[in-house]
């Protein structure tokens, strides 16, 4: 509403304005035209003379008035165009300020700095001890439920096949439920390896890994080595806050009795 408040009181000012002037143009015309066709009487004051009234004027006509019409038609042609252009103008400059949205301000790369202080070497450091926790946290609770971290460092030589197969099937049980309840591991292709699968246009590499004769465009036929894993659900417990040292994936035990 406000839009259209604006166009029509726009385009009603360019044509009074326009209007005004055709009215002083029409009048200096007749003013013009007063003159001119006294000076044409004058000039055929003796031809006019016996004459009837209709030859008369066609004859004033023949010599004036003519060039009269052609010069008011032509006028009002132009006035006409140089009104529609104008009103076209008006209209394209009013719809840009009122429908144009306002163009942001963009901030300076001086108040970006400032809005975004550089941090300190305390901060760095935090950062840098909270990542290391956050990579060794998995490690730390597969050590927690599962003893993973015992068993590979564990000198097994001093122990039968019997005794190292009956601490695996245990290592690997607490394990695989330590990786299912925190991350559900899941395969990237759910079919049997050694069976033959087909690789199609456009798969993902960081998730297919393709080995041997590689030559061509897909799609490719080959025979599945590995399934792949990517995690199905990523569960991890929340960090502890405190100053801990982040390289300590289990703590030490001591008994005192």
């Amino acid at each position: 509403m406000e839009t259209s408040k604006k166009i029509s009181s726009s385009l009603s000012l360019w044509i009074f304005l326009w209007f005004l002037l055709l009215g002083l143009a029409l009048a200096g015309f007749g003013y013009w035209e007063m003159e001119l066709l006294k000076t044409c009487l004058n000039e055929l004051k003796p031809e006019l003379q016996g004459k009837a009234p209709l030859e008369g004027f066609a004859l004033v006509l023949k010599n004036g008035g003519i060039l009269s019409l052609q010069v008011l038609g032509g006028s009002l042609v132009i006035f006409g165009l140089l009104l529609w252009l104008t009103l076209c103008a008006s209209l394209k400059r009013t719809l840009a300020k009122t429908v144009a949205p306002k163009p942001v301000e963009s901030t300076s790369k001086k108040e970006k700095k400032a809005a975004t202080p550089r941090p300190t070497l305390e901060e760095k450091e935090t950062r840098v001890r909270e990542d290391q926790r956050r990579t060794l946290h998995l490690l730390s609770l597969l050590q927690r439920e599962g003893r993973l971290v015992d068993f590979l460092e564990e000198n097994l030589q001093g122990y039968d096949d019997a005794q190292i197969g009956a601490a695996v099937r245990n290592i690997q049980e607490n394990c695989h439920k330590t990786l299912r309840k925190y991350l559900n591991p899941e395969a990237v292709i759910s079919k049997d390896e050694g069976e033959e699968i087909t690789v199609e246009a456009g798969f993902d590499a960081g998730a297919i890994k393709l080995t041997g004769n590689v030559t061509g465009e897909p799609p490719f036929k080959g025979i599945l080595q590995h399934r792949g894993w990517r995690v199905g659900n990523f569960n991890l417990p929340t960090l502890s806050a405190g100053s801990q040292d982040p390289t300590v994936i289990a703590p030490a035990e001591v008994e005192i009795g």
